[in-house]
């Protein structure tokens, strides 16, 4: 299924609230029109009601009969107020039942005609106003106000207010598609302009291939959510540059190492091979080509452990342990490693100390560690030393070798790194026990730091979470 563009979407939501709210707007103000043409009409028919409840206190019938006349001042004031009034009069006949008669300006009192007999005085006053509004009640506006034996009704057309509330409803019909038209037109170029930062971020991004890794997107953009988005893929163009240069180099050291032991079998085994080799420079042979094949399988073995590592692919455990037990027994295998040369190894005393980790990778850790002070101490003492940090434990593995120069300490740990490229190859050492130690530091929660002066001795200590 394909996808809407982000642009269409918008577009569409936008146009759709712009309706949604033009035509919530227009009926607020039909609504507002109506309500307010209403309450004037209700505050007019007021005023006329309270007028002619004042002006009816001056109608008086001589004769105290329902046959009176309204007064002629009566009359002609009521007749100047406008609209139309009826007033009502409500007696009792002899038998006891009520009669309704109506008085309007000019005329005399008459008996509504054509009720039954028995209807009441509200059926009579219901038959009235049904009879002044012509049965359509809804075009006009009645107010009824009772002053004893009189009712006075008063009565006004909706006509004044319902013509201009159609005009303004038609125009509202009519104009309201044009302003939702108009705002969708605008909508669409707001979102066109608004995404073209975006769209620059895409195409700049699609141009970055693998050889244009070093390419960084314009920033800032002008808008800020869309400079936080370009900064987001710069950061991570930048890790992705590392990595791959990081791949190029590994890819690089390991061939070379890997082609150096290679070179050295061949030859070993066309030297062999000639003619005229007796059994034991064919014996010796033999013996240097199993010295190479040692060397290249622990490399492989740990070029594989460093993938799996990286990887998130090694198992380690994650429970706490005798730090104190493990350091004992490198110490043990250290001492075997100096055997033929003048070290002396020693543990500073310290109380038993727990960590959480695996034990195996952290023993692992400190024969690497342990072996390079070997290697590159030819007499002198290698300590270790069980530390506090707050909730860190550590080990310090400390030497009296020659020292790591300042320039060459951030660099150590890099894989195939040598300070001194032919001496270590000539003591066995292949570059990648520093960077194998620091990333099961790393993976055991845990770091690596290092402290070396040229000329005295280095200290390498491994830090973990304490248990």
């Amino acid at each position: 299924m394909s996808e809407r563009r982000l642009s269409q979407v918008l577009t569409r939501r936008f146009s759709r609230v712009s309706w949604t709210a033009l035509a919530g707007f227009a009926a607020v103000v039909v609504l507002i029109f109506a309500v307010a043409a209403e309450m004037a009409l209700r505050r007019s028919l007021e005023h006329s009601a309270d007028v002619i409840q004042s002006l009816l206190g001056a109608y008086r019938d001589s004769t105290s009969a329902p046959g009176g006349v309204m007064p002629s001042a009566l009359a002609d004031q009521l007749v100047g107020m406008g609209g139309q009034v009826v007033i009502t009069r409500t007696t009792t006949n002899a038998g006891g039942m009520p009669q309704v008669y109506y008085l309007s300006p000019g005329m005399p009192a008459k008996r509504l005609e054509g009720l039954p007999s028995e209807a009441s005085a509200e059926q009579m006053r219901a038959s009235l106003v049904a009879a002044i509004t012509e049965r359509a009640r809804w075009r006009y506006r009645v107010l009824h106000r009772a002053m004893g034996e009189f009712d006075l009704y008063v009565v006004a057309s909706r006509q004044s207010y319902l013509v201009p509330l159609g005009v303004l409803v038609v125009a509202a019909a009519l104009l309201l598609p044009l302003a939702a038209f108009a705002a969708a037109r605008g909508a669409r170029q707001a979102v066109n302009e608004a995404l073209q930062p975006l769209e620059r971020v895409t195409s700049e991004t699609r141009a970055i291939g693998p050889s244009e890794l070093g390419t960084r997107l314009t920033s800032p953009t002008g808008q800020a959510e869309v400079t936080d988005l370009a900064e987001s893929i710069n950061r991570m163009l930048e890790r992705v540059d590392r990595a791959h240069r990081a791949l190029q180099s590994f890819t690089a050291d390991a061939s070379h190492e890997l082609r150096t032991p290679l070179t050295h079998l061949r030859a070993q085994v066309q030297w062999a091979s000639e003619e005229g080799r007796t059994e034991a420079e064919t014996r010796e042979a033999l013996v240097a080509m199993e010295r190479e094949l040692d060397r290249t399988t622990k490399l492989i073995e740990e070029l594989l452990l460093i993938a799996r590592g990286e990887n998130r692919q090694l198992a380690l455990a994650h429970a706490p342990f005798d730090l104190t037990a493990v350091v004992n027994e490198v110490r043990e295998i250290t001492e075997a490693m100096a055997m033929d040369k003048q070290l002396s190894v020693r543990v500073e005393p310290a109380t038993p100390v727990s960590a959480i980790g695996d034990a195996g990778r952290t023993r692992h850790i400190l024969l690497n560690l342990a072996s390079n002070a070997v290697r590159y101490t030819p007499a002198g003492t290698i300590t270790f030393t069980l530390v506090r940090n707050g909730t860190e434990v550590g080990v310090r593995v400390r030497d009296t070798g020659p020292g790591i120069a300042p320039e060459h300490v951030e660099k150590i740990f890099d894989r195939f790194y040598r300070i001194d490229q032919s001496r270590s190859r000539e003591l066995g050492g292949i570059g990648l026990g520093l960077a194998i130690a620091r990333l099961l530091a790393e993976l055991q929660g845990g770091r690596m730091t290092v402290q070396s002066t040229v000329g005295e001795g280095s200290n390498f200590t491994l830090w973990l979470p304490a248990a």
